[in-house]
């Protein structure tokens, strides 16, 4: 099992707080640099040809003697870049949650980008290593709506290669005076010098063509560390590397100094441990300041199975400084997700015949973290015909000589009374199986009525489905397939069951299609209901 990854909270879809990469990640399109140093050396040589859309030559100076990254027309590497991961508000393994600014207008001139005048000055290798890759952008804190407030901080991130190894590298530097806790791992290094909080990456593995002849190697470049240190030596000279928070592997009893308790007694007679993996901290030389204590890099991953198919998993993940962790968990009798302490949990529990437990799920929770309280969790429950029926959901009426042999509704919501964070909404699944003889229809609806909808209609219609939604942002799926020797089903059982959900659908208005969309998967047809 890797290292655990670094977690990134996403808000309210779901109320699950997911995985990202542990490394730093830079803009789509960075800039490819060739010159960008001022006084004191020359400019690192180029480690390649100039990026799409720039096509003036890169000038060493601006006219006022400033370091400078030249700015073309096209260009998406300058001030941040399109994509998910230019969005994020994450900066770099352990560094903290922050949301991106704008940068002053000053700093982008008509043939260069003026670093001071972004607020910004390079703390970068000089020798070593080629710089191949650059984005400036800004953050800021972030408001309870996710907008940036108080004052900007310049943010540089760069790309290098290592000229004696080749391994590339990934460094990242935000303008802060706050304490950060030096963190060094095997591939990276988060720590606060100079007036700046630096993030550093290191890739262990070749950066090579998808269709090189070179073979890829087996593992991991043995070197990277060495390389990953010279970088942090090279970057801030000053730092004292005897002074990091090391990440390393421990064992069951490291629990206890970030208050985890031990979930295996609690874990169901039969299961046996298969896999586990513990990460935590070796303590930083005596001497160095250890006022400020990191979270992010500590981790508990453990899986157990039985002979029988049943599945038991535990995670603990340190959170990121900064981290909102003020949203609401989740459970169900298969899994309980939340976070506390600067920590995120999560259990997992599933036997061969699908069947669960929410009370062993709080049982093996309330093991690991003696704080855990479902109150006022999200929580899935199933819903009733007056449910349906109150919520204004229409049943699919079965075309003659089919039968519903399968159906399922739940609500994921959280119970009366308890505080419902800013943009929480509400949700709805509902599923029906329709048969005759080898024909198959699979229905399905979900609506969120208190989410943000487009206000306007789409979708599709072909030979084995329709699918569309609603004004409103109601969702709605009729897919089809046959076990006989016509692997279609009529298109008029499919537009009657439409209809029967939806009696305003205009057939008109759906684009037709040769195939349509995907057809999600059939659940096993004795599995029971998935609800509390």
């Amino acid at each position: 099992m890797p290292s655990n990854p670094p977690i990134r909270l996403s808000g309210p879809l779901g109320w699950a707080i997911a995985g990202v990469a542990a490394a730093a990640v830079f803009a789509a399109g960075a800039l490819t640099a060739r010159a960008f140093f001022d006084g004191g050396g020359d400019a690192p040589p180029a480690a390649g040809g100039a990026s799409p859309g720039i096509s003036a030559p890169f000038p060493a100076r601006t006219p006022f003697g400033r370091p400078a990254i030249p700015a073309a027309a096209g260009s998406p590497g300058i001030g941040g870049a399109g994509g998910e991961d230019a969005a994020s508000s994450k900066l770099g393994y352990g560094m903290p949650y922050q949301c991106q600014a704008p940068l002053p207008a000053s700093a982008l001139g008509i043939s260069a980008v003026d670093l001071e005048a972004a607020g910004i000055q390079p703390r970068v290798p000089r020798d070593g290593f080629e710089l191949i890759a650059v984005s400036l952008a800004a953050v800021a804190d972030c408001d309870d709506q996710g907008q940036p407030t108080g004052t900007p901080r310049p943010m540089l991130s760069t790309s290098w290669r290592h000229t004696a190894t080749g391994l590339e590298a990934y460094l990242s530097q935000v303008a802060s005076s706050e304490p950060l806790a030096p963190v060094l791992r095997s591939d990276g290094a988060v720590f606060a010098a100079l007036g700046y909080h630096f993030s550093i990456y290191v890739n262990s593995y070749p950066v090579r063509p998808y269709d090189t002849a070179k073979p890829y190697p087996s593992g991991p470049d043995p070197r990277a560390p060495e390389v990953l240190r010279e970088l942090i030596s090279k970057v801030a000279p000053g730092f004292d590397q005897q002074c990091f928070w090391t990440v390393t592997d421990a064992d069951w009893s490291a629990l206890a100094a970030f208050s985890v308790g031990d979930p295996r007694p609690a874990i169901p007679s039969g299961l046996a441990l298969s896999e586990v993996h513990i990460t935590a901290f070796r303590e930083p030389a005596a001497g160095c300041d250890t006022s400020v204590k990191p979270t992010e890099g500590f981790g508990l991953y453990a899986y157990w199975n039985s002979d029988q198919g049943d599945i038991f998993g535990v995670s603990v993940t340190g959170l990121p400084a900064g981290a909102d962790a003020s949203f609401p968990g989740y459970i169900d009798q298969y899994s309980a997700s939340w976070a506390s302490r600067g920590l995120q949990f999560s259990v997992w529990y599933g036997g061969k015949d699908g069947s669960g437990s929410a009370d062993v799920i709080r049982a093996v929770a309330k093991a690991l973290d003696p704080s855990f309280s479902d109150a006022c969790f999200v929580r899935q429950r199933t819903l009733t015909e007056a449910d349906i029926q109150r919520l204004g959901f229409r049943a699919p009426v079965p075309p003659a000589g089919y039968t519903v042999t399968r159906s399922a509704s739940f609500a994921m919501d959280i119970d009366p009374g308890c505080q419902r964070p800013q943009g929480f909404a509400a949700s709805y699944s509902l599923s029906w199986t329709l048969e005759k003889g080898a024909d198959v229809i699979d229905v399905a609806i979900y609506a969120s009525p208190g989410a943000s909808a487009s206000g306007e209609f789409f979708g599709w219609i072909s030979d084995y489905g329709i699918g569309w939604v609603t004004a409103d942002g109601t969702s709605y799926n009729v897919n089809a397939y046959s076990k006989g020797i016509n692997p279609a089903v009529s298109r008029d059982d499919l537009i009657a069951v439409a209809k029967s959900l939806d009696p305003a659908l205009d057939i008109e208005k759906l684009e037709k299609q040769p195939g349509g969309g995907a057809v999600p998967p059939r659940p096993a047809p004795d599995a029971p209901d998935k609800g509390n």
